[in-house]
């Protein structure tokens, strides 16, 4: 029988949920439900309050025949290297799914990373190496050299019976569902709640997601100054996610992060069939059909066009409606089976 391991940050002893643990644990899952083999998991969030699992951690390896490691950063650079010398002992394939679009960056060095040129020999010799897009799996090859890359999309696990919720509202609802970080343009979202609030526009604004500390006094503080049309509703878990989403119009992502990957709020957005209003990340344009499933708006000073967005669709609801349904059309490309059908050509 074969054996796998998901090595990867789970967070289910700290309840971390984010877009890295959603994808560890889908993953987890994606193999559970398709594959006869046997799957253990191990979660490197545990490491940070028992250091002495690392001994768990050695058994796995030493029992499995596949690795599939899904690393943050700290991960690439320090777990990645031992696990890749301990297979050639052990003897275990590895297979590196990614998360974020900064794998190119990191590479390479630029003003955020310094060169990693261990981890790109290594990560050039394992059995696949799939990032999450298409235009960085372009670039690993084109720019570094990989011969074992393929692009595995971030995914979520849907029903094929699923229908899209036609809702009717005179309120404009919008929605932002991510971590609550400054970084991701919230200041953006609330300098729009002013002109909510100037203007008696019939919108609203509701924020789920975990709160960063450091931002927390600050953004607890802006929705308590425009609770008029904004509230914040705290953490979904991830089979409550679309359920709630279908009750929206509007997901915005006013991100500030350039390297962003392919992020849960789009993907979530499709699943529930709404549109998305994003800044210009760098990969934005391969998840989001401008003026089709969504709007990009300048990645740099970017309130006018994000104002004029919203408003756009809060005084045109047959566009609204529209981009709903293409929206909702989108999601088959990101469903389980598609990322099974990429995943399963390496095990």
């Amino acid at each position: 029988m074969q054996r796998f391991l998901v090595l990867g940050a789970f967070g289910y002893d700290t309840n971390q949920l984010d877009g890295q643990t959603v994808k560890t644990r889908n993953v987890f899952r994606l193999l559970q439900e398709n594959h006869a083999g046997r799957v253990d998991t191990f979660d490197t969030i545990h490491v940070r309050k028992n250091p002495f699992s690392l001994f768990k951690l050695l058994w796995y390896l030493l029992r499995c025949n596949t690795l599939i490691i899904i690393p943050c950063l700290n991960n690439l650079t320090v777990v990645f290297p031992v696990t890749y010398y301990l297979s050639k002992i052990f003897r275990y394939d590895i297979i590196h799914i990614c998360i974020g679009g900064w794998q190119v960056e990191y590479f390479k060095g630029n003003e955020r990373f310094e060169p990693h040129p261990l981890q790109l020999k290594l990560s050039k010799k394992i059995k696949a190496f799939m990032p999450e897009m298409v235009r960085v799996d372009n670039d690993l090859k084109a720019e570094l050299g990989f011969t074992n890359t393929e692009m595995f999309p971030n995914f979520r696990f849907m029903t094929s019976d699923a229908q899209q919720m036609e809702t009717t509202s005179e309120t404009l609802r919008l929605v932002f569902l991510a971590r609550v970080d400054k970084n991701k343009g919230y200041d953006t979202i609330f300098n729009f709640a002013k002109e909510i609030e100037q203007n008696h526009y019939n919108v609203t604004v509701d924020f789920y997601g975990p709160i960063n500390e450091v931002d927390k006094d600050e953004f607890l503080a802006l929705v308590e100054r425009y609770h008029s049309c904004v509230n914040y509703k705290g953490v979904l878990q991830q089979d409550e996610v679309v359920g709630h989403l279908t009750q929206y119009d509007v997901m915005l992502l006013p991100t500030t992060i350039y390297t962003e990957g392919f992020p849960g709020s789009v993907l979530d957005a499709y699943m529930a069939g709404i549109p998305v209003i994003a800044t210009e990340w760098k990969h934005s344009h391969e998840f989001i059909d401008d003026e089709k499933t969504g709007f990009i708006i300048p990645f740099d000073d970017c309130q006018q066009e994000f104002n004029k967005k919203i408003l756009s669709l809060y005084n045109d609801r047959v566009m609204l409606s529209e981009m709903k349904k293409r929206s909702f059309q989108r999601r088959t490309q990101y469903s389980d089976k598609t990322a099974w059908s990429v995943l399963s050509k390496y095990l």
